[in-house]
């Protein structure tokens, strides 16, 4: 089947054809929605714009988006999802972020000043707190801290309990890295620049994320067998946010011009996802975070002028699994601003 898909990537770059269909996940009455995280049945966590106008973390069902309870909050984010659908993410509850962990019995609060930003299956959530932790149960434990770095947070976590994120180092630069399950911390390096990112790993141990070079551009990286590869642009700086077991990853560039595209990475390409879709489409795709391991892909896009969730399957079922959603009269951004803006510092984009 991988091979096949590859022979069907490379088929659709050569020759125009689309090997993707995309669906509108549609949104929760407001003007935008992003998916970010998908499991293996390909249920979407995320969040979108309520019609109160703050935004409110969602999941995708057979019916359409469900919010997902705000409790006495006033936004809140979804960030993870895992196979058994539990859903983390944050809640802000007077201006300040608590990491939530949602399932069907109801949400639970991990505290004021933390982020939850990935569950695996066996339940265990990764985030922070300013450092990073990994919660079980309702017991929170912090990862160890490198030396030389005063700041963590964790975003991604798999089955073997391998958690990924990075650190602060005195001199204000930050470096990727991974807690390892034997309790050990590699600190990643960068591709020639400064700073560096680990976002997500897959049940093999690989790793993506992003780093700068020297040049002060960001671009996409994947760890494998411990080599740091630069998996390349379409333009400008490229972001990696998800990884699944293939080694398929998915994120997105900055162009030439300054616009931005969502890109899937594969056996040593990257490919511009809207080159895999249906000609005229309605929809340019800007942002692509999370792959489970049927190749499904969610993410943000603009859907006939209005930000949207999607869902991209491989292979196409047929036109009619698009769904068209009427055009706004006003295009809203969203007030999340790229992923986990909460948690990212800022960094310069080219």
């Amino acid at each position: 089947m991988k091979a096949f898909g590859l022979l069907l990537v490379f088929a659709a770059a050569a020759f125009g054809d689309p090997i993707y269909t995309i669906a509108n996940l549609g949104g929760l009455g407001g003007s935008s929605a992003t998916g970010y995280a998908i499991n293996s049945s390909g249920a979407v966590a995320g969040w979108g714009q309520s019609t109160s106008g703050g935004q409110q973390a969602f999941v995708s069902t057979s019916a359409g988006l469900s919010a997902l309870p705000l409790g006495s909050g006033t936004e809140s984010y979804a960030y993870g999802i895992n196979n058994g659908g539990t859903v983390v993410g944050n809640t802000y509850v007077d201006g300040e972020s608590h990491g939530t962990i949602w399932t069907s019995s109801g949400a639970t609060d991990l505290g004021a000043n933390t982020y939850a930003t990935a569950i695996n299956n066996s339940g265990e959530v990764a985030g922070s707190n300013g450092e990073a932790f990994v919660a079980m149960n309702g017991n929170v434990e912090d990862l160890a801290l490198p030396s030389g770095m005063n700041w963590s947070a964790a975003y991604g976590i798999n089955d073997a309990g391998t958690v990924v994120g990075d650190g602060r180092l005195a001199n204000g630069t930050f470096r990727g890295l991974i807690w390892n399950a034997d309790g050990s911390v590699t600190t990643l390096g960068t591709l020639g620049g400064t700073s560096s990112q680990a976002t997500a790993v897959n049940e093999g141990g690989e790793v993506v994320g992003f780093a700068s070079l020297a040049s002060g551009y960001q671009h996409a990286f994947a760890l494998i067998g411990g080599t740091m590869t630069d998996l390349g642009t379409l333009g400008g700086s490229s972001y990696a946010y998800g990884v699944n077991d293939s080694g398929e990853v998915v994120g997105y560039s900055y162009l030439a011009d300054g616009d931005q595209d969502a890109f899937l990475y594969d056996d040593g390409s990257m490919l511009d996802l809207n080159s895999l879709l249906p000609a005229n489409s309605g929809w340019v795709v800007e942002e692509a975070f999370g792959i489970n391991n049927a190749g499904q892909i969610t993410g943000m896009g603009l859907f006939d002028g209005q930000l949207t969730a999607f869902l991209m399957t491989d292979p196409p079922a047929g036109p009619g699994d698009i769904t068209p959603t009427p055009e706004p009269s006003t295009v809203v951004l969203i007030a999340a601003g790229l992923a986990l803006i909460a948690l990212l510092r800022p960094r310069a984009r080219a």
